[in-house]
């Protein structure tokens, strides 16, 4: 093992990559940012828009004014950007008493061991529905339709660039890859 800015890794010669990392707020926003890579389907972008529909259509019939009603939809779609940092704040926020987190990723039916201090998860390959990979980590996501973010694994934890091409390999050996290749490390 050995240890680069306060993250520890250790890649065995067996397809195991080991992650060790706390998650920050700056993580959970490039994960939020990476899931919206993801290409919806019609039904999903459908239900996407039901609550603000639901939302305008009150105010609407509230107000009586269809301006203020097209105002709310306007202000609803120029707040996403703002949401997801919202998102990723709470998100940071109730993970740090968590602490630091270890993901080992196995290239064989064990698929993804996620342990803290207080808790560990194993989820199978076929659990999952797919990745995405920015520039700052890998988005693991839910089977579709929902494809929510499961686990985020920092490149950072892994500071030699061959632990991130063993990841990134054995990922796609596992999982199917949306979107292109991020910028390379």
């Amino acid at each position: 093992m050995t240890e680069s800015s306060g993250v520890v890794h250790d890649i065995d010669a067996n397809d195991v990559v080991e992650l060790r990392f706390e998650l920050r707020q700056p993580d959970w926003q490039d994960a939020f940012r990476g899931r919206a890579q993801v290409p919806q389907g019609a039904k999903a972008r459908l239900l996407g828009l039901v609550g603000p529909l639901i939302l305008v259509a009150a105010v609407f019939i509230l107000t009586g004014n269809g301006l203020a009603a097209g105002a709310v939809f306007c202000g609803m779609l120029l707040g996403m950007p703002l949401r997801r940092g919202v998102m990723a704040a709470r998100q940071a926020r109730a993970g740090a008493p968590l602490g630091p987190w270890t993901a080992t990723v196995v290239d064989s039916g064990e698929g993804i061991r996620f342990a803290g201090t207080d808790m560990e998860v194993r989820r199978g390959w076929g659990s999952l529905g797919g990745y995405v990979e920015t520039a700052a980590g890998f988005v693991l996501l839910n089977p579709a339709p929902l494809r929510l973010v499961v686990l985020y694994l920092p490149k950072r934890a892994l500071s030699a660039p061959v632990g991130v091409d063993r990841l990134r390999e054995i990922l796609d050996r596992r999982l199917h890859r949306y979107g292109r290749h991020a910028a390379r490390h």
